[in-house]
């Protein structure tokens, strides 16, 4: 009798035992793990107020020396634009431009109009009105007076004979993919100061086609219907891709990348 009185009881601690371990587990154990947590994410945050705190003791704001830099800097920058009398010769500046940096690239056209391609290559035109809308649509994205990014950067002196005026400007090839990417990457370093906007590319057999959106940016002494408008151009600027490029979504072949032989550092001891 006081055997099973002893075993009904021990069951019953058992029993009371599990109950008060699943709620551990079940309430207490996620409670803790989380105060644990907050700890740690305070800790955090006390070290980096210590750190902005140090920071902001040593902060400095620019002496003379430093404000003369920084405005040579900008006057710098106005100085890299191209000079023009007008849209023409800018549009003349591009061509010519272009057209000397394209080497091994024949078929080569510049799209002033969105809606302007020809005269040129029959493929590479017929290509083009397939998407005529899209490009269209990304001349609209370029187009200074609907939003200009570098407003802050390029800030023209009023009493300056130059205005800045920035207008949009496609660029479409035909050519074997390395010269292709070449002519891509190059595609800023010229004397007419292009921007990339947007860049679609895609294989036609062993070769490639592209064509681009840019943004011109540059100063004009006469009347110009591309001025930027001072009172807008907020934003930032940013280079749109094309996600959905059949170019893109293709693997990559490494034997299109030149080989580059491994070179050994010179020994600890050498001049060199």
């Amino acid at each position: 009798m006081m055997t099973g009185k002893l075993t009904r009881f021990l069951l019953r601690l058992l029993a009371m035992l599990a109950v008060l371990a699943a709620f551990a587990v079940l309430d207490w154990y996620p409670t803790i793990k989380e105060l644990g947590r907050l700890r740690r994410e305070r800790g955090d945050l006390e070290l980096r107020i210590k750190d902005y705190s140090a920071m902001a003791g040593k902060f400095e704001f620019p002496n003379e020396q430093e404000n003369s830099l920084l405005a040579s800097d900008r006057d710098e920058l106005i100085r890299a634009l191209p000079r023009v009398e007008g849209d023409d010769a800018w549009l003349g500046l591009v061509h010519s431009d272009l057209q000397g940096r394209t080497k091994g690239i024949a078929n080569l056209m510049v799209i002033s109009e969105a809606d302007a391609f020809g005269p040129g290559p029959p493929g590479l035109t017929r290509w083009l009105r397939h998407q005529a809308q899209e490009i269209q649509q990304r001349f609209q994205a370029a187009d200074p007076w609907r939003r200009y990014p570098w407003q802050a950067v390029f800030p023209i002196d009023p009493e300056d004979k130059g205005h800045l005026a920035s207008r949009p400007l496609g660029v479409a090839l035909d050519a074997p993919l390395p010269e292709l990417l070449d002519f891509v990457n190059h595609f800023s370093w010229g004397d007419a100061r292009l921007e990339i906007v947007f860049l679609r590319l895609e294989p036609v057999g062993r070769s490639a086609r592209a064509w681009l959106v840019c943004r011109g940016s540059y100063q004009v002494s006469g009347p110009s219907p591309w001025l930027v408008k001072m009172d807008k151009g907020e934003g930032d600027g940013e280079l749109i891709i094309d996600p959905d490029s059949p170019l893109l979504l293709q693997k990559v072949d490494p034997l299109l990348a030149p080989r580059i032989e491994k070179k050994e550092l010179p020994p600890a001891d050498s001049p060199w």
